[in-house]
Order: C-alpha cells, then sequence, then structure tokens
C-alpha cells in the first residue's frame, strides 16, 4: 500500500444510514443471515460498477466482487465504525480490483484465454455469494461506448479511480480520499487531470464539445478539465 504524508480527513460517520449499516453489522457478527444479505443489497450494485469501470470486463467484475465481499463479510470483527461502513467496504473492493489488475500484469495470456472461454458462455449462468443468495451480479454489457471505454481504460490506474468513484458513482471527494487512503486533494488533482486526459482522447476519437451540462453517464466522463464542456459522441 502507497505511504501518504498526513491521513485523509476523516468522513462524518454518524449519518442515518451509517447508524443503519452498524446495527446490520452488529446483527451479522452474531450470526444474522438475513443482516448479511442486507448489507450485500445495500452495496452489491455500486461494488459492482466499481470494479466493472476499473477492470473494463464484466466476468472479472463479477468475480472480484464477489471475493470482496466474501473477505469483507469474513472480517467484519475488523469494522470498528471509525468510517462509514461503505468506506470501509469499498476500500476491500478497491484492493481486490488493484490485486487482480497486478495479476493481469503478470499473467496476460492467463487473462486472455479466461476471456476466451467466458466469451462462449452464456452471461447468465450466474452464482452464488454468503448466505446463498443468488447473485445479482451476473455479468452484463457494460453501457458505454468503445472509444469511451477505450479511453477510461488507458487511464493511469490512480486517475481512473479517482474519475471512477467521484465522477461515475458519486462519491464525495472526501470519501474517494477515504477509500485511497489519500489526501483530498490528491483526489481532486487526480480528477482534474484524468478528465482532461479523456477530453483529448474523445476529442481524438471525433467526439465534439458541447456547452450544454452533462446529462448521461457517456458525457459525465467526457467532461473537460475545467469541468464546463462535455463530449457528445460523433453521429453514425
Amino acid at each position: 500500500m502507497t505511504a501518504v504524508t498526513s491521513a485523509p480527513k476523516r468522513a462524518n460517520v454518524t449519518s442515518p444510514q451509517s447508524n443503519i449499516d452498524m446495527g446490520l453489522v452488529i446483527q451479522a457478527r452474531q450470526g444474522d443471515q438475513a443482516a448479511l444479505t442486507e448489507l450485500y443489497r445495500l452495496y452489491e450494485h455500486k461494488a459492482y460498477n466499481v470494479a466493472l469501470r476499473m477492470l473494463g470486463n464484466p466476468w472479472d467484475a463479477a468475480d472480484v466482487t464477489q471475493e470482496a465481499f466474501i473477505k469483507a463479510f469474513g472480517a467484519l470483527d475488523q469494522f470498528r465504525g471509525e468510517a462509514r461502513f461503505s468506506t470501509w467496504l469499498h476500500r476491500i473492493v478497491v484492493n481486490a480490483v488493484r490485486d487482480h489488475l497486478r495479476k493481469r500484469q503478470m499473467d496476460p495470456m492467463e487473462d486472455e484465454e479466461l476471456d476466451r472461454v467466458a466469451s462462449m458462455n452464456s452471461p447468465a449462468a450466474g452464482g452464488r455469494l454468503v448466505g446463498g443468495r443468488d447473485t445479482a451480479l451476473d455479468p452484463v454489457t457494460d453501457g458505454l461506448s468503445e472509444p469511451l471505454l477505450a479511453a477510461l481504460q488507458a487511464l493511469d490506474e490512480r486517475f481512473r479511480l479517482a474519475v471512477v468513484l467521484c465522477d461515475l458513482l458519486g462519491f464525495d471527494y472526501a470519501e474517494a480520499a477515504n477509500i485511497l487512503e489519500v489526501r483530498e486533494g490528491t483526489i481532486k488533482s487526480r480528477i482534474f487531470r484524468a478528465r482532461a486526459e479523456l477530453a483529448s482522447r474523445l476529442r481524438g476519437a471525433g467526439y465534439e464539445p458541447s456547452t450544454r451540462p452533462p446529462r448521461t453517464e457517456e458525457e459525465r466522463l467526457g467532461t473537460a478539465a475545467d469541468a464546463t464542456t462535455s463530449y457528445e459522441q460523433p453521429p453514425e
């Protein structure tokens, strides 16, 4: 884990949702399977989307998300409530994503073979998670255009994480900083640079500037560094 010179700003952990989460954690520690299922239901979608936007592969994202939930649920005794449960959980998801990316770099041929095998199978195969619940994380087709996916995947991992957490998934800068264990100013800097690089790549792919505010995920990712210009997909 990369060292930082100072601790990130501590997020407010006294929100109503945080109190609900803490109650569910306490029940889950006591063996309440319904509490585990509810924690999973609350955060499965966002956790999966972190993995999907980082890895670019829905099958890998589903596997990594399942792995992260299993790790989190096996370590509930280590959750002390010093951060929001969502912050603690998504930190585990991010670490699982990073581990997968490192493995992919070490053995790219294995990853390509898994992609080939996955493409031959039905996405409806599904899986199961903690508590015997059918997972809702069946791999699905990503809704972003190919140029935008390529631009996102081309970003440095640090920049991609920042823009995925804040611009796509709606985490505020303070919580994103806590998830990534960096300072809030670092998050802002990474998002600024990520937006500039995305805008440059989208212009090169033929996307056209628009002065109206971005309305879709596609356009939000194309937001320029000054946060006032979005990029519309070129007509087919």
